[in-house]
Order: structure tokens, then sequence, then C-alpha cells
């Protein structure tokens, strides 16, 4: 897909490998414990679902959800795939449209945390640098601004002040680093200087004009088919935009093994 091609460069792999011995992320789970936790959250944790609307995607379907607890206090939220939205997606990397897919959010998740909006971007050949993120992936994009605003960041090469202007650096998450250019109707993207290949999920920060404006789950789509369960703590900003709203402090991968249903979550969030 042309327009990801900017997302990374080959300086990339280079500055990952140095830092890939400074930090061990997360740990993988098994599909009975995955269950068991989101069981335990939804059962004993949980006082109300909010989904969203659920939209066509490949041969299923997916929607947006937040949970919160009987304090009012947010405990998940994240996208819920029927298996077959794995299947039966956009075969043409040009058609950035069908790879596409908007996730509005219920109001209840505007009021209680900075997300307005989630987005599915299907990459069926996955994007430069070769041999690293060149393989069929999905980007989990959790925006803290409106779609509004989102589609009207231009092409880089249009407007690149925009893309160039970065967050205080005091705001920047440990081992982090912006990577050149910017993808239209994205951002720039922001790197975890602790990845080192092979690639199967990542975390990405996103920004536009001063402000840090996503936060991404990059996962490869045999992960999800094979149904390989995982949670991992997310290095976090040091200073937050917008204040007084709860923000997560891990991501979450896991299949429902009742419903066969795929989750990529955000949850154990925080006031700030």
């Amino acid at each position: 897909m042309k327009k990801k091609i900017v997302h990374y460069q080959v300086l990339f792999v280079f500055v990952l490998m140095f830092f890939s011995s400074c930090y061990k992320e997360g740990k993988q789970i098994t599909l009975a414990e995955a269950g068991a936790v989101s069981a335990d959250k939804i059962n004993k944790s949980v006082e109300n679902v909010f989904k969203g609307p659920e939209i066509q995607m490949g041969n299923g379907k997916v929607r947006s959800w937040i949970s919160i607890n009987h304090e009012g206090v947010p405990v998940e939220i994240g996208i819920e795939m029927t298996d077959g939205a794995l299947y039966g997606l956009s075969q043409d990397p040009e058609d950035f449209a069908a790879a596409t897919f908007v996730l509005p959010l219920h109001k209840k998740a505007g009021d209680l945390t900075p997300f307005d909006h989630l987005v599915i971007n299907w990459n069926v050949h996955g994007h430069e640098p070769e041999h690293v993120f060149d393989v069929p992936h999905f980007d989990f994009h959790f925006y803290m601004i409106s779609e509004g605003e989102q589609m009207a960041i231009p092409p880089y090469e249009v407007a690149p002040a925009g893309f160039d202007n970065l967050p205080p650096h005091a705001y920047w998450p440990d081992l982090y680093f912006p990577t050149a250019g910017g993808v239209p109707q994205m951002g720039k993207h922001w790197a975890d200087g602790t990845f080192a290949p092979p690639f199967t999920k990542t975390f990405i920060y996103g920004s536009y004009n001063g402000k840090f404006i996503f936060l991404e789950p990059m996962i490869i789509r045999d992960y999800l088919v094979q149904g390989t369960s995982y949670t991992a703590a997310f290095r976090q900003l040091h200073v937050f935009d917008p204040t007084n709203k709860y923000y997560p402090q891990k991501y979450n991968i896991y299949k429902d093994p009742a419903t066969s249903k795929h989750y990529i979550t955000l949850s154990d969030f925080v006031w700030r």
C-alpha cells in the first residue's frame, strides 16, 4: 500500500536492534487463561458493556466496545471481531478505502477516556522495511482526535509542518522515537525502540501538530488466525492531554473460546 510506505524507514530496523535488549514486553498467555481472564472481568467486575454499531469487515463483523465497573471506572476498551472478519479481505494494496474500517465508540467511552473513535487498517502485503513489516497485518488505531480531524491530515509531501511539529519532549514515552515523514489521514508514527524482528505484534504511538493523537497495536493476521493470546504493559506518556480522563496501561489480544470472537483491547485504566 503506497500510503504506508512512508510508515517506517530502513534505519528503523537498526535502531530497534540496538534497543532490543533493554525491555521485555508482556507475556503470552494460553487460550484458556485468556478466556478465564475475560470471563472474570465481565462476570465479576463489570456493571455494563457499551457497544458500538456492527461494521461489515471481510466475511464477518467488527464493532467497538467499552466495559465499565460498578465504580464507574473503565475495565477494557477495544475491538470485537467475528472470526469471519479475518477472511475475505481486500487483496488490492492500492485500495485504501476497502482496507479501512471506522468504528464509532459509545458516548460513554468519550466521557471516561480520551478516545473518540477506532479505525482498523488492513495491510494485505504489509509495508517497508522489507523482511520486517512486509507481511499481512492490521493496524488497530485508538484515536484521541475526532474523525474529522483525522481525515483532514494531509499527505506529508503536501504539508510536512504538521507532522514535523513534534509533541514536547517531556511527553515522549521512554525508548520511543519518531519515524521519518508521515501518513495522510493518520499522522507521524512513533516506533518502540525495544522491538526486534520477527514481527508478530508491536505497539505504536502516533502524533500530529504537536500532540499525540493515537495508540496503535499492530498485529499480523496469522497471529489472530491462530488465536494466540497476549497481554502487555506499554510504556506511558509522561504528560497526558487531555487530562481528567482514564488512560490504559496494557494492551491485550485474545480469542473467546465460547464464541470464537477475537478481541484487541486496552485495559488497566488509571486516572490522569
